[in-house]
């Protein structure tokens, strides 16, 4: 049998690594240990001091950045809110409204949520809002409609009125009052923004009845 040894490659070319020699580049070596930097707590500023903010300064801030509700902005609400309740009486009084059965159905349940809510946001200023709206069964349901959009409006104009009474005097509501307040508008906004689209739509829905006819 023919001796194979010399068709193995000679292993004189793989030596011990090579150990750095002067000259030759080597990491950086940190200016100062792990525990004294962990020590100092952080980047130091030019007095000494860390410049580190603790979780209680942030806390701090961001408390003292949340700006609470005031008179100012719950009558801007209130005016946003009757100026919906003003729109919906224009829709209402579209001569070419024709509500099917389930539309006034949707509409009775929305506003009268809405009305209530406006009510209790009153009467949290101090307003006396008398009974509920009278909803006579001989009325016709847009009858019916218009008197509790009018009565939101009369709800919250008096509030107005309460509120500037308020500021005249130096008084100031209950913070919680005030965002409770805002809270019922804005479920009341909800609502009238939904019976909106809903009459936009039995409107549009008359219109293409006739397009289709003509």
């Amino acid at each position: 049998m023919a001796d194979r040894s010399e068709d193995i490659s000679p292993t004189t070319n793989i030596g011990p690594a090579k150990s750095i020699q002067p000259g030759e580049e080597q990491m950086p070596k940190p200016s100062q240990s792990f525990d004294s930097y962990m020590k100092q707590g952080g980047p130091q500023g030019a007095s000494g001091k860390s410049e580190g903010v603790s979780p209680f300064d942030l806390a701090g801030q961001g408390h003292a950045a949340a700006a609470g509700p005031t008179h100012e902005s719950v009558m801007s609400q209130m005016n946003s809110t009757s100026s919906v309740l003003g729109d919906l009486s224009n829709q209402l009084n579209n001569k070419n409204l024709n509500l099917r059965q389930s539309q006034k159905y949707l509409l009775r349940n929305k506003l009268t949520n809405a009305n209530e809510l406006i009510r209790a946001a009153a009467s949290k200023t101090g307003v006396d809002t008398g009974p509920p709206v009278t909803q006579l069964s001989r009325q016709s349901p847009i009858n019916k409609f218009l008197g509790l959009l009018t009565d939101g409006q009369t709800q919250l104009a008096n509030a107005q009125d309460q509120i500037q009474q308020l500021n005249m005097n130096g008084q100031a509501m209950n913070p919680g009052d005030l965002l409770l307040i805002q809270v019922k508008l804005a479920k009341a906004q909800q609502e009238l923004e939904y019976s909106s689209v809903l009459l936009s739509t039995a409107v549009s829905d008359i219109k293409t009845l006739f397009n289709i006819q003509l």
